[in-house]
């Protein structure tokens, strides 16, 4: 299913691996959990107290920038991007449009697919845990929950769907610049984390796991396009985005001043 050279694949056969001597496949999902579950017991509580005593300048900066953790300003524009190019490329295109529609709908493609696939999960994970948001922090605790909650959202607390999207999205923009200002993107990924807290909608441990799916999600999706060569292949155990060379015809067209004709 995936390539042996990708990431998921070889830290799959490391833990099978280290399985097969220790037998650590039980052991690390419960001290996954045990980790979480102490972290929610002595920091969620004093942490969500604290950034509640906030200047408002600066929680008014968090609410502002914690909407980009949002997944429909990324879900529509690929959507309706891939929709376009997918229509246009069943034109007769002109060598230069076709291969620049190609790129965009296969950029679009794995943007989409990364925040949805990530999205899902957490989306899942929220309504079986129903863990109560920090708005019930007085009266029922860090640690309340309400299994199966499927529409209050007020009980959707864990894990973080915003720090889910930012932090896909955050590795998404790393394979497309393949590996360029990693820490501006790592510095995104924990303003909008931190924001979900400041703004009292996520303790901080919704946050951390809300950022682990992310990745995971994140990691998996795009090491099946390296698989199928959607784009994007390992060089030098590195991933290389490649799909940015389909708009050099069109751009070496434009560097001459002229503009191709977009049929045939």
């Amino acid at each position: 299913m995936l390539a042996p050279e990708t990431f998921t694949a070889q830290w799959l056969k490391a833990v099978m691996e280290r399985h097969r001597q220790a037998k650590v496949l039980f052991w690390w999902p419960l001290w996954t959990m045990l980790g979480l579950l102490a972290l929610a017991v002595l920091l969620d509580g004093p942490v969500t107290e604290a950034v509640r005593n906030w200047p408002s300048g600066e929680r008014a900066f968090f609410r502002f920038i914690t909407d980009l953790g949002k997944s429909d300003w990324l879900f529509v524009p690929t959507l309706l991007a891939g929709l376009l190019c997918g229509a246009g490329l069943r034109l007769k295109l002109s060598y230069s449009w076709a291969w620049a529609a190609r790129g965009v709908l296969a950029i679009s493609a794995y943007i989409f697919a990364t925040i949805a696939i990530s999205g899902l999960v957490t989306v899942v994970i929220k309504r079986i845990i129903g863990r109560a948001r920090p708005m019930y922090l007085e009266d029922l605790g860090v640690l309340h929950f309400q299994p199966f909650e499927l529409l209050d959202w007020s009980f959707h607390s864990f894990p973080s769907g915003h720090a889910t999207t930012a932090v896909a999205f955050a590795l998404v923009l790393r394979t497309l610049t393949n590996g360029r200002f990693h820490g501006w993107l790592i510095a995104f990924g924990f303003a909008i984390g931190l924001s979900r807290i400041v703004v009292g909608d996520h303790y901080l441990s919704d946050v951390i796991a809300g950022s682990f799916v992310g990745l995971a999600s994140a990691i998996v999706v795009r090491d099946y396009f390296v698989t199928r060569r959607w784009g994007m292949e390992v060089k030098g155990g590195r991933v290389h985005y490649r799909m940015f060379a389909a708009f050099e015809p069109l751009m070496r067209w434009l560097r001459r001043r002229h503009i191709p004709a977009v049929f045939k």
